[in-house]
């Protein structure tokens, strides 16, 4: 992931965004947005992890 531009990633997200809500409904679509946001935050949190544990 380090060699692709901003542009890239963000058409990557995109097509994984479409493809994800294909065929969904509103409820379903709303679920899979709790759980992305959930990913993210524990992701956030393991990353400021990772730097706390490289500067002490």
């Amino acid at each position: 992931m380090k060699d692709c531009s901003p542009e890239k990633l963000a058409l990557i997200a995109t097509q994984i965004a479409i493809e994800i809500s294909r065929g969904k409904n509103i409820d379903q679509l709303n679920t899979v947005k709790c759980l992305i946001n959930q990913v993210s935050s524990v992701i956030s949190t393991i990353i400021l992890q990772r730097i706390n544990n490289k500067l002490n």
